[in-house]
C-alpha cells in the first residue's frame, strides 16, 4: 500500500466512527460538544519555618576593684621670727626634722656645711664640739644646728639659730613676729621691752629683746630709730661667733 492510500484508508476510518457517534445520539438533535477539562494544579502552600536554636550566653563581668586614696594635706606651720625658735621649730628641736620642715617651705638647700669641729673656722667662734648651717632662699635664711648645751643636754645636736635677711615674705596681715620690713613702731608694739639702739659699734642701728635670763632672744638691724624705720635683718637664738 502506497502512502496516498495509507492517508486514505485513515480518513475512511475517522468518518466511519464518526457516522457511528451521531447515529448514537439518536433523534434528539444532540449536539456533539467537546469538553474541555482544566488541569488545576493545587500546590500546597508551604511554610518553612526556621528552628531558631537560642543559645545562652553567659556574659562574665571582671569584678572591677576601686581603691580610693585618700591623700591629707595638712597646712604648713607658719614662719614667725621669734625669740624661741621660727614659727616650725622651737630652739633645742631635732635637727633632721627642723631640716626636713624648712625643706617643705623653702626647697632645697642652697647650701649646706655638714658637721663641722666647733671652734675657730671660717664661720668664727662656734659652740659646742659639732655644729652646722644650713642655708635656704639663696642663703638669706640661714638655720645653725650645734650639740651645745644652750637648749638641749650637751652632746646632742640640736636647732640654735636661725638668720633672716631676704626680702618681706615670712609673714602677711598685721605683723605676727618681727620680719625684715618691721617698723620700730611695730617692733616695740610686739616686744615693749625691747632696746633700740642708734650707735650699736658693730650692728650700727639695731635691736635686741630677751625674754628671760635664758639663751632665748632675738635681734638685728635697722634703718634707723625713728617709728618708721624698718628692721632689715633679724636673728634669734645663738649663732655661731657669739
Amino acid at each position: 500500500m502506497t502512502e496516498r492510500e495509507a492517508a486514505m484508508t485513515r480518513r475512511a476510518l475517522m468518518l466511519s466512527v464518526l457516522a457511528l457517534v451521531l447515529a448514537a445520539c439518536g433523534d434528539d438533535g444532540a449536539v456533539f460538544t467537546t469538553t474541555t477539562t482544566a488541569a488545576t494544579t493545587t500546590t500546597a502552600a508551604t511554610t518553612t519555618t526556621a528552628a531558631t536554636t537560642t543559645t545562652g550566653v553567659t556574659t562574665t563581668t571582671a569584678a572591677t576593684t576601686t581603691t580610693t586614696t585618700t591623700t591629707t594635706t595638712m597646712a604648713l606651720p607658719p614662719v614667725l621670727l621669734l625669740p624661741e625658735g621660727i614659727g616650725f621649730a622651737d630652739f633645742g628641736d631635732d635637727p633632721d626634722p627642723v631640716m626636713a620642715a624648712a625643706e617643705l617651705l623653702f626647697g632645697a638647700p642652697t647650701s649646706d656645711t655638714g658637721w663641722l669641729a666647733g671652734g675657730f673656722g671660717d664661720y668664727g667662734v662656734c659652740p659646742g664640739t659639732e655644729f652646722r648651717q644650713v642655708s635656704y632662699l639663696s642663703d638669706t635664711l640661714i638655720l645653725m644646728f650645734s650639740d651645745v648645751d644652750y637648749f638641749a643636754g650637751g652632746g646632742v645636736r640640736n636647732f640654735i639659730s636661725y638668720a633672716y635677711s631676704g626680702p618681706t615674705m615670712l609673714t602677711a596681715g598685721p605683723p605676727a613676729s618681727v620680719d625684715v620690713g618691721t617698723t620700730v613702731a611695730e617692733l616695740l608694739s610686739m616686744y615693749p621691752t625691747a632696746t633700740v639702739l642708734g650707735d650699736d659699734p658693730l650692728l650700727g642701728p639695731s635691736f635686741y629683746y630677751t625674754p628671760g635670763s635664758g639663751y632665748e632672744g632675738i635681734y638685728g638691724t635697722l634703718t634707723g630709730t625713728t617709728d618708721s624705720d624698718v628692721v632689715t635683718y633679724v636673728v634669734g637664738g645663738v649663732g655661731c661667733g657669739e
